[in-house]
């Protein structure tokens, strides 16, 4: 990046921060935010955590809202979103999507992917970087750690060969990974809950072609791999939480239940919410592909399966999985920024992955040109929806049961 797009990028943040402070805002009167979405439009009350995870801070909320977050950003850069090139999505960038597994490093959770305009990630990312620095007190040295974003970005899209190092926080989380397969089940087992006999006989009817498939692109596995022991209802995560998803624990390689393969069966998002990308309603395959493309090691064993009236997509879960948390996984400003340089990176290589072929070296000129031309905006507009989504959250956290 150069000193003078730098400068300008630190500059334009550091007069927003200027005019304010990391306390709190105060709730103000009048027509709710406009990142408000309303707690009684939601059913709690099969999952009460979650209700308090969105509450206990802004990037709880955030994560929750990435759908209306999505239009905000539609809407309101119609012109600068409408002159960007379409790219493989993310679609829900921020850095609890961060994970360290067995497979490797990187963003991963990809419901919310698409086709449409690179700079919805590189905006929400940046929003996510904003708020990750107001909860840790880091205010000051947000304007570096975004710039480390965007270098990663842009030197990446220069050259598509680059690899960007590990960060730190990633060495220090793979060291304490170890292999304890009992206790691995133990939790799983720990974490479905029944289904019941109607939908597991429906769910392991509809799991067979998938199946099928499996087996035929993996010749090598046995023919009972895919073999179906347990299926359970799953209530994770914050922005899929009330979404159907579920596990199937299946046979894996051998007799040893040890050995056996857990498969989380998500269903597909309605993105009709987010007009400037392109998604169908059960549409699998955007979310595949995506993965494929972006995620610097995708999860095995891809697919998906038609269940009533829905498509879901399937994915295999390793035994190692450690996302990141904005409040408890960085111990300095410098360790936040080795992240932020490493997601730049991944996005920069995925965005164009495959799909400008045979001119992906234009595009990838084309999306890097469109940055550079814009990140005076991109920086000021980070900065204003963070602190959106800060006031829509009071507002959440105040009408909330």
């Amino acid at each position: 990046m150069s000193g003078r797009l730098a400068g300008t990028i630190a500059g334009t943040v550091m007069l927003v921060l200027a005019a304010g402070c990391t306390e709190d805002p105060q709730p103000a009167a009048g027509p709710p935010p406009a990142l408000y979405v309303d707690p009684a439009g939601y059913d709690f009350s099969e999952n009460p955590p979650l209700l308090e995870r969105i509450k206990s801070d802004p990037h709880g909320y955030f994560r929750f809202v990435n759908i209306p977050f999505g239009q905000a950003v539609c809407n309101r850069y119609r012109e600068l979103m409408d002159r960007s090139p379409r790219v493989n999505l993310h679609g829900d960038a921020h850095l609890e999507q961060y994970a360290v597994t067995d497979l490797g490093r990187g963003l991963t959770d990809f419901d919310d992917s698409s086709t449409g305009p690179g700079l919805l990630d590189v905006m929400r990312f940046g929003v996510s970087l904003r708020l990750t620095c107001r909860l840790n007190g880091w205010d000051d040295r947000y304007p570096e750690i975004l710039e480390r974003f965007l270098s990663g970005y842009r030197d990446s899209l220069l050259d598509p060969e680059l690899r960007a190092p590990e960060p730190s926080v990633v060495t220090a989380i793979r060291s304490g990974f170890s292999s304890d397969r009992a206790g691995y089940f133990q939790w799983v087992e720990s974490i479905m809950e029944p289904a019941g006999p109607e939908f597991e006989l429906r769910a392991v009817e509809a799991f067979q072609p998938y199946a099928q498939r499996m087996l035929e692109e993996n010749p090598e596995l046995p023919s009972d791999f895919f073999q179906v022991s347990r299926i359970g209802y799953l209530r994770l995560g914050i922005g899929s939480a009330l979404d159907l998803k579920f596990l199937v624990r299946v046979r894996g390689p051998s007799a040893d239940p040890n050995d056996d393969v857990v498969l989380e069966v998500k269903e597909v998002r309605n993105l009709e919410g987010i007009d400037c990308v392109q998604a169908g309603v059960s549409d699998p395959f955007r979310i595949l592909l995506s993965q494929a493309r972006i995620a610097y090691k995708p999860f095995q064993y891809l697919g998906y399966l038609r269940l009533r009236e829905g498509t879901f997509w399937i994915h295999s879960w390793v035994e190692n999985y450690k996302e990141l948390s904005v409040n408890e996984s960085f111990s300095t400003p410098e360790e936040l920024a080795e992240v932020a340089y490493d997601v730049g990176v991944q996005l920069g290589l995925g965005h164009p992955k495959q799909i400008g072929a045979p001119f992906g070296a234009e595009l990838r000129r084309s999306q890097w040109s469109l940055l550079d031309r814009n990140q005076q905006q991109l920086a000021a507009a980070c900065e204003g929806l963070a602190a959106e989504v800060v006031e829509a959250w009071q507002r959440f956290r105040e009408q909330a049961p």
